[in-house]
């Protein structure tokens, strides 16, 4: 077994996965999702074979709840392993306060408490921050650290050398429903608040496709053999969400009506890449399309408010 996918039910089937490897007696798991999965991981531990002590690395491409969120409640369960993280989300893995705020501030406190707590600090002594180029050792496997800012600023991604393959957290986007029939994948660059950098995450994509790689781990969600025409699908929704942000500076709207105007066009690009794509939508893709327009369209708002305060 090179890689398992564990689907960590966040929000329903098939939505965030973490992703479990096994090298002679170490494992690692990338992404840790939130507190709720936890028991998904430890189980999928046991079922192969493994214990808690033996699980040597719990990884994180970025610090947003749906991928890190799980971290302090995992490693209390694994007291070998090491979190792993872009060196900007180290102090907030060790200390999670701002973090906690900054996702109390989008969610609510309901939200947040209801999908994401408790979130406990982490012992400085277990966590380490990679640097660009950085490698780690499982086993005969080596995994390569690399920077890919354009989602979020403190974004990494990791390559396995075991698998040919790149664990790219949202930098690939997302694909929904695997299954789907359509002639390209069905890939959407999300664009929550508040980092998104369209030159960044085309820049970050290139990388991933310098490194060789044959396949792509998305955490939202599984396995891409298509890398090279996916790549070509999420560069295609990052310029349709780079558009919604020239537009909606253009309109000189603020506020309420600024977040309206880009929830329009945030769900109009949606449905221009399912054209792109040949992919047909329905009911239960719209259903959960709801929960993530308001957010990627906040994401955009978000940076047409900041450069107009700096302009």
């Amino acid at each position: 077994m090179l890689v398992s996918t564990i689907d960590c039910q966040y929000l329903g089937p098939e939505h965030a996965a973490s992703y479990l490897l096994i090298q002679g007696d170490e494992a690692a798991f990338v992404e840790n999702n939130t507190v709720h999965a936890v028991p998904l991981l430890m189980r999928a531990l046991e079922t192969h074979g493994m214990s808690p002590e033996q699980l040597a690395y719990a990884i994180i491409t970025h610090l947003h709840l749906d991928h890190a969120g799980g971290t302090s409640a995992l490693v209390k369960r694994c007291p070998n392993a090491t979190v792993l993280a872009h060196p900007r989300a180290v102090r907030h893995l060790v200390d999670p306060s701002r973090l906690i705020a900054g996702v109390k501030a989008v969610y609510g406190e309901r939200g947040f408490n209801a999908m994401y707590a408790p979130i406990e600090p982490i012992d400085p002594a277990r966590v380490r921050g990679m640097e660009e180029g950085e490698t780690v050792a499982l086993g005969r496997r080596t995994l390569t650290f690399l920077q890919t800012p354009g989602h979020a600023k403190h974004h990494i991604a990791i390559h396995d050398s075991g698998s040919n393959g790149v664990f790219t957290g949202d930098t690939f986007g997302y694909n929904y429903r695997r299954s789907r029939s359509s002639k390209r994948p069905f890939l959407l660059f999300p664009t929550a608040p508040t980092d998104f950098d369209p030159d960044a995450a085309r820049e970050s994509i290139r990388r991933i496709l310098a490194t060789g790689a044959e396949r792509a781990y998305l955490t939202h969600f599984g396995e891409l053999t298509a890398i090279e025409e996916g790549a070509q699908v999420v560069l295609a929704s990052i310029e349709r969400m780079e558009g919604i942000v020239r537009d909606a500076t253009a309109s000189g709207l603020t506020g309420g009506e600024l977040q309206h105007f880009c929830e329009e066009r945030v769900r109009a690009a949606y449905a221009a890449q399912a054209a792109f794509c040949c992919a047909t939508l329905d009911e239960d893709d719209w259903g959960r399309f709801d929960a993530d327009i308001p957010v990627d369209a906040q994401g955009l708002a978000f940076l047409v408010e900041k450069a107009a305060e700096s302009a």
